[in-house]
């Protein structure tokens, strides 16, 4: 029969998967080395509706009636 492992010995290999799993994805990274022209976008950035600024509403003191 298999032996019972504890939680702590559990929570000590899943520590090390995680950190070999994320060793592994970080050394596949490949940096693009391709920069994008922002002008080429710069049609497509500009909205076709005017926003009109907020409106600020008046305040007045604390006065009753």
């Amino acid at each position: 029969m298999s032996e019972e492992k504890s939680v702590r010995q559990l929570e000590r290999e899943l520590k090390q998967a995680r950190i070999k799993e994320g060793s592994e994805q970080r050394s596949n990274v490949t940096p693009s080395t391709t920069l994008k022209n922002k002008t080429d976008d710069a049609p497509s950035n500009i909205p076709d509706v005017m926003i009109t600024p907020k409106r600020k509403n008046m305040r007045s003191e604390n006065i009753p009636f």
